[in-house]
């Protein structure tokens, strides 16, 4: 590891993790954690959990098969998502409705402690440190969450954050301890969503929001995802392509298909929340983002219909309020308390 990456892992968690030691828990049995030298350790089940490449890992031991698969995948292939992302921020589409969930937490005072689980590249967060709150990133991808510590750093915001590589489904984290929670289009990803959200709903303070960003909605999996995926093929052969696109898709996202409606609803019931609200997030405008992104990959360079999705975004938003259009959008945003 380089010596930026090294000096950016002791300053960009290092003081934020220290006034945090207090609610670390161990993933495992929830016990408390106390730091043995640089490493925290659990009395309660004796395991101890150290610094990974300069990332303080809290993953418990005996991950599943799927969430050693994405740690792997969304590694490896960090590049890539830079590379998408450099579009992805100047996408209408993606700007609108990140704005969207992440005002849900801008409701809460300035100066308190926000959790983002799934964080990857750190963007969303960096928009709530700028906008003055405390943020704690967490991952199980090592690579994806080394980025986030960079952006953060290299923005001069490394006093107010903390990066950790941990589980969403097992939170090192006491109950009661952050203002205010959200996760961006991970809640698919996980083996266990509902334990996720239960998680989620028990370090959260009474009167804590939860934001949801950017799920996907089911209904696409069956339609447009599965012709789309034969079109895409066959396009790729005629042009002599030798990477499929979907060896670029991680292994959660080829076997799960996102929530629809009764699903979101259900899992926020089960997991304890009293009140939310499910958003829908894009329709023509979201079609136009993902049409433009699997064609600039096929052709090998950027086809940016930005102008078209900004046409789009007030006619979706009028979609989202019509009965039956509003079940059927292309994503979701939720907030929950």
């Amino acid at each position: 590891m380089d010596e930026l990456v090294r000096s950016m892992a002791v300053v960009g968690g290092g003081r934020m993790i220290e006034s945090m030691e207090a609610m670390m828990r161990c993933p495992t049995c929830k016990g408390p954690l106390e730091r043995d030298e640089s490493r925290f350790h659990c009395s309660a089940c004796d395991v101890s959990y150290p610094i990974h490449e300069g990332l303080q890992d809290l993953l418990p031991a005996g991950s599943s098969h799927l969430k050693l698969s994405e740690r792997e995948h969304f590694t490896e292939n960090t590049d890539y998502y830079l590379r998408m992302h450099a579009t992805w921020c100047n996408s209408p589409f993606y700007r609108h409705y990140h704005q969207a969930f992440l005002d849900e937490l801008r409701w809460l005072p300035r100066g308190s402690l926000i959790l983002e689980l799934g964080c990857g590249l750190g963007h969303d967060g960096l928009e709530l440190l700028r906008s003055g709150y405390k943020v704690v990133e967490t991952d199980i991808a090592p690579g994806q969450l080394r980025e986030s510590l960079r952006l953060h750093s290299e923005s001069g915001l490394e006093d107010a954050c903390a990066h950790l590589l941990a589980d969403a489904e097992n939170l090192p984290f006491a109950s009661g301890s952050f203002d205010g929670a959200f996760m961006v289009a991970s809640l698919h990803h996980l083996p266990d969503p509902l334990r996720s959200l239960r998680e989620i709903k028990r370090v959260l303070k009474p009167g804590g929001i939860f934001a949801l960003g950017t799920e996907p909605n089911s209904w696409q999996n069956h339609t447009i995802y599965l012709l789309g995926r034969i079109i895409l093929k066959l396009l790729n052969r005629l042009l002599g392509k030798e990477i499929d696109p979907s060896e670029m898709v991680s292994e959660a996202d080829k076997l799960t298909e996102g929530f629809s409606l009764n699903e979101l609803n259900d899992l926020f019931r089960q997991a304890g929340f009293e009140q939310w609200t499910l958003k829908p997030a894009g329709y023509l405008s979201a079609a136009i983002f993902f049409l433009s992104t699997e064609l600039s990959q096929l052709i090998g360079h950027d086809l940016r219909l930005f102008p078209l999705e900004s046409i789009f975004i007030p006619i979706d938003e009028v979609l989202g309020k019509a009965p039956f259009f509003s079940r059927y959008p292309w994503h979701w945003n939720a907030a929950a308390r």
